[in-house]
């Protein structure tokens, strides 16, 4: 979401913010050039007393002349036709397909291969949190970057592409060959033997060979070396990735040799 005034012009100062399980992750750009910062909360009680003080204490909160972008994580995503852009029936398949405890806030957005909506959900709590504290906010789903990326690659390499993102007790996981998005779903993690269970069954179900398919993990709550032992015997193009705070560019790959020297 962002608002905009007639008069307002682009500004100089922008501040990205990315939810990581941990906390979150900034990256502000103004006249001296970037910055990045880590804020951790320890517990979900933590969340909005921190966050606020620490918005504050670097004078980002409420200020008018800066661009904010948030990248969010939610496990509650689906993937429409493009041209079903009913509210109602949006709000109908959400309440069917997830519980909640809570009003949430929908929203909906085109994907890049112009044939689909991705459509998430954010508590109404928290989304009016946000906007309160940053005035002109644009808010992506982290799942909505990773989709896309996963179609865009898919593309340029011209063979099948899986990415992975571990993130807390879940896991995403994007499939798509050089025509479309094949696949895009949550699965919930217990333990580490439940990952390669779920990606290579995937693989499976998509009929996409793992010799032949380009699988990218990026891991924010399982070691790197956790995942190269479960799957380098499985899958011989495996690469990892960290995500960044680049809407269009939302992974970047680590190279191999230093991915192999760090896990040595």
């Amino acid at each position: 979401m962002q608002e905009s005034g007639n008069n307002y012009q682009p500004s100089p100062y922008t501040l990205s913010i990315r939810s990581k399980p941990d906390g979150f992750s900034f990256c502000y750009s103004g006249a001296r050039g970037s910055i990045l910062k880590e804020l951790k909360i320890p517990t979900i009680f933590d969340f909005q007393e921190r966050f606020e003080d620490f918005v504050q204490s670097r004078g980002w909160a409420e200020k008018e002349n800066m661009e904010v972008t948030l990248i969010d994580f939610s496990n509650h995503f689906m993937i429409l036709p493009e041209n079903n852009t009913n509210e109602e029936h949006i709000k109908t398949f959400f309440n069917f397909q997830f519980q909640h405890s809570e009003a949430s806030q929908i929203f909906t957005v085109p994907m890049c291969d112009g044939n689909q909506l991705f459509c998430w959900e954010m508590p109404s709590s928290r989304d009016k949190y946000f906007e309160r504290l940053f005035p002109h906010l644009t808010t992506y789903s982290s799942a909505y970057l990773l989709a896309n990326w996963t179609i865009q690659q898919a593309d340029t390499i011209q063979q099948p592409v899986m990415v992975a993102h571990l993130y807390g007790n879940a896991m995403h996981i994007f499939a798509a060959n050089t025509q479309k998005l094949l696949f895009a779903n949550t699965f919930k993690i217990k333990d580490l033997q439940e990952i390669p269970y779920y990606l290579l069954r995937c693989l499976d179900q998509l009929s996409l060979d793992p010799l032949q398919t380009r699988c990218t993990f990026c891991c924010e709550s399982v070691s790197e070396q956790d995942i190269l032992d479960l799957f380098t015997p499985y899958i011989k193009h495996l690469e990892m990735a960290t995500f960044t705070h680049q809407t269009d560019k939302p992974l970047e790959i680590i190279e191999k040799n230093k991915t192999i020297h760090a896990n040595r």
